[in-house]
């Protein structure tokens, strides 16, 4: 095939950033670059579905690297993994020999999955501030998204997501669920809840969203569901309204600058130093603008909130007020002033990376350390509510009416074909039960 159909085929099974971001695979992947990075680090603690990914899809995996090369013409493949998943590794011994990949292992720390992280310390080039991999001739890409690559090519179609479900189950599991199943579903999977008033982080424990609602869907860029009670320490910071950080950060940061010191995007030498941000809360106009520009090129990590403040405020919910104020006023540093900013990465910066393990004492997670292990992949449940905004860009369009009967893999909701996006797929068959604004929910046959 030729890269168009490539391309096209990628773009029509609905193939985007499965690590989290959702990013339409396709745009990346026409590119010509040096060096390609399968992300398989598994940033966020607790997590084992990057791990299950590897394990479970190894052909399609190498599968997608290849096709991933012969499009963008890389004469590096480097599979990234942390020390925790180093073993995982050895199932791949014969595929490294026979490809010519490489292998990349880094230590358990937070946060390993940065792509400015992995960039930077497989190449030894930083992506310019506020860019992408590409700059700097790099393509990073979640081990789930490439697998899914290899699968479009095969024909297939985004249907099903890799997901760990752990924290207050009865039994935590790793495994595949249709897109669009519930929460719900997927912690009666995973044995059923052991709180009675439950919490859910989406994602991750420290970039991850916080929902209590259990009838929300999988999306296909969901990694994880972390079940806490709603009174843990990182429920209720996550749950804080803007109105309550806003007011405490104002009345009680004393500028020991240590978010700015342990901030993992300002140790590697960016113009970002939480707080001086913190400063704008008691600022107006021109000078709160102004001042904000130092949460331009914040990562939303989180280290500064949950690690770094003794006062335990919330430098990075500052940070993203702060960005939105500057994308309101179309304000931002201009290229002169960046060269002059953008510093060497500091000579401390490995001394303060935060390990995992100190992580889970720090945010009260000691009790929810254990393994999620693979589980054949589960049912869906008696409905599914297939999401049509995942991907970057204007979400998709139902293409079905209610009462219409539909296979898992058609297509149920597309994009205009010069529009950034992806279709978007049955994950079930069954017939369409309703149309919503976002979703199109299927009653499962």
């Amino acid at each position: 095939m030729s890269n168009e159909e490539l391309l096209k085929k990628v773009r029509d099974a609905g193939v985007i950033g499965a690590g989290g971001a959702g990013f339409p695979t396709y745009v990346k992947l026409n590119a010509q670059v040096d060096c390609i990075i399968a992300n398989g680090a598994e940033c966020e603690p607790l997590l084992y579905k990057d791990r299950e990914c590897m394990i479970q899809g190894r052909e399609a995996m190498i599968r997608g690297l290849e096709i991933m090369q012969e499009l963008t013409g890389a004469k590096r493949v480097v599979i990234a993994v942390k020390k925790k998943n180093e073993d995982v590794l050895d199932a791949y011994a014969e595929d490294f020999k026979r490809t010519g990949f490489e292998s990349f292992v880094y230590p358990d720390v937070y946060p390993a999955g940065d792509e400015y992280v992995l960039v930077y310390e497989i190449t030894g080039k930083r992506i310019p501030p506020g860019g992408l991999p590409l700059h700097v001739g790099c393509i990073v890409d979640n081990v789930e998204t490439i697998v899914n690559v290899a699968l479009a090519v095969d024909g297939d179609s985004v249907t099903q997501k890799y997901v760990t479900v752990t924290g207050e189950v009865a039994n935590p599991i790793t495994t595949t669920f249709p897109v669009g199943t519930t929460f719900r579903d997927c912690i009666e999977a995973a044995g059923g809840l052991t709180t009675d008033n439950p919490t859910v982080l989406t994602g991750g424990v420290m970039m991850g969203g916080c929902e209590t609602d259990l009838d929300l869907p999988v999306t296909k860029a969901l990694g994880g569901l972390i079940v806490l009670p709603s009174d843990h320490y990182l429920a209720r910071r996550k749950g804080e309204p803007k109105e309550t950080y806003q007011r405490v950060g104002h009345g009680q940061c004393d500028q020991c600058s240590m978010c700015t010191e342990l901030c993992p995007r300002y140790i590697m030498g960016y113009p970002i130093e939480p707080h001086r941000v913190m400063r704008t809360l008691l600022m107006t106009g021109e000078e709160k603008a102004r001042v904000s520009m130092w949460a331009q090129y914040c990562c939303e990590c989180n280290v500064c909130t949950y690690i770094a403040c003794p006062e335990s405020l919330d430098p990075k919910n500052i940070c993203v007020d702060s960005k939105a104020l500057l994308r309101e006023q179309d304000i931002g540093r201009s290229e002169v002033e960046l060269e002059t900013l953008f510093r060497d990465v500091h000579p401390a910066r490995k001394g303060r990376e935060i390990p995992i393990q100190k992580l889970y004492t720090r945010l009260g997670l000691r009790p929810y350390d254990k393994k999620a292990p693979w589980a054949a992949g589960k049912p869906s449940g008696a409905k599914v509510k297939i999401p049509l905004d995942t991907h970057v860009g204007p979400p998709a369009k139902a293409s079905v009416s209610v009462g219409d009967a539909v296979k898992s893999g058609d297509v149920v909701g597309t994009v205009a074909d010069d529009a950034l996006g992806c279709p978007v797929h049955a994950s079930v068959s069954g017939t369409v039960a309703e149309i919503a604004e976002t979703a199109v929910i299927l009653s499962v046959n």
